[in-house]
């Protein structure tokens, strides 16, 4: 009866113990890229052999066991200060505006506006040939090391916090006439060093990047966070009063009312749709990976205008950031302080750790450390 589970565990060794196709070109630029000041995981140095192979180590607990799960990203450490780094193979300039976008977001007026929560870009590194598994993928982006955001929210301030980031950041992208056309929870993320006292491992944010042990985030209220937009490979920068309409159908969230009825759409309509089902689906409604949360009803009014099955009748960003600033006003200290939990939390864990949380929250409040986050006091 146990033989099916082991055949699966010999498969599953046997595919991690090579690389994919994807991740050969990593370990091919392997000796580059450390030129270049960035050091990539033990897995994707040439001539790597697996760790377990020929030891009575698991496997699955070893760090290089873990493949990059995604195409064209993967993690590194830059040189020369220990500072982790994603590495992006960027589509080329005639297939999309990624850099472009990327560099109105990194240059000045826009880097140093404190409503910037685009994910900025380092550097960009120009390979001296094309790649025959990706042709035209020959520059690579160096991007802040950032992970997901939809972890460990304790309190009600903290989801304003959230709120409040993500709103004014998608108002500095309209406001430059930019559409991100792919608002979703994936294309939203965190920086991971405040949080985390070592950094999640990018295959899988519950462990540790050197596979040590748990992943374990702290209160985001001791420790504020800055979120970030990413993924910019569908972004689109319009001119100023010109036609806006685009076809539907579009980006990752496919349930736009105006794809669903194959309609032209004003992009900067659909993100805030998108923006607005982000926060319906991770925290009043709950979706297929995360369960409706408590003590956020709040939220309701301003999110069922943003999703409004009228593109027309939902409001801007600029209305949206000064609806919310008016709605965080209105909500007291107390209301801040609340635990935001699963409501599908059973009985038990809500009764251990509900005083808990209000005696963090009160030594909070004699500590003088605010309900709502604020990261650029820090």
């Amino acid at each position: 009866m146990f033989s099916v589970p082991q055949q699966i565990n010999v498969e599953s060794d046997s595919i991690n113990e090579r690389l994919g196709e994807d991740e050969e070109f990593w370990r091919d630029h392997y000796d580059w890229l450390k030129e270049k000041g960035y050091q990539l995981r033990p897995r994707y140095q040439p001539g790597w052999s697996p760790s377990w192979k020929g030891t009575t180590k698991i496997s699955i607990l070893q760090e290089d066991y873990q493949f990059s799960n995604h195409p064209f990203l993967l993690d590194a450490v830059r040189i020369r200060d220990g500072k982790l780094v994603m590495l992006r193979r960027s589509d080329p300039e005639s297939l999309s505006d990624e850099l472009k976008i990327s560099r109105i977001f990194s240059s000045e007026p826009v880097s140093s506006d404190p409503r910037n929560h685009c994910v900025p870009i380092y550097e960009t590194l120009q390979l001296g040939h094309d790649t025959p598994d990706a042709p035209g993928r020959n520059k690579i982006v160096v991007m802040p090391y950032l992970v997901r955001w939809n972890v460990n929210f304790q309190s009600v301030g903290e989801v304003v916090d959230f709120c409040s980031q993500i709103f004014e950041g998608m108002q500095l992208m309209h406001s430059l006439h930019i559409a991100h056309n792919d608002v979703k929870a994936l294309n939203i993320m965190m920086d991971w060093f405040p949080l985390y006292a070592s950094p999640p491992h990018p295959s899988d944010g519950s462990m540790n990047r050197d596979w040590s042990g748990r992943a374990r985030p702290r209160s985001r209220t001791r420790h504020p966070i800055k979120y970030y937009f990413i993924d910019y490979n569908l972004c689109k920068q319009f001119e100023p009063h010109s036609n806006l309409l685009q076809l539907p159908g579009y980006g990752g969230d496919q349930r736009v009312p105006e794809f669903r009825r194959k309609e032209m759409c004003d992009p900067f309509a659909v993100d805030v749709y998108c923006l607005g089902n982000v926060i319906r689906n991770k925290f009043l409604v709950g979706d297929e990976w995360d369960a409706p949360k408590y003590n956020l009803r709040f939220l309701n009014t301003l999110v069922s205008e943003m999703t409004h099955d009228n593109p027309k009748k939902r409001p801007n960003m600029d209305q949206v950031v000064s609806r919310f600033a008016e709605l965080r006003k209105s909500l007291s200290w107390w209301k801040l302080r609340l635990r935001v939990s699963d409501r599908n939390e059973h009985l038990f864990f809500r009764i251990l750790f509900t005083p808990t949380h209000y005696i963090r929250q009160t030594s909070y409040i004699i500590r003088r450390i605010p309900a709502i986050p604020d990261y650029r006091i820090y």
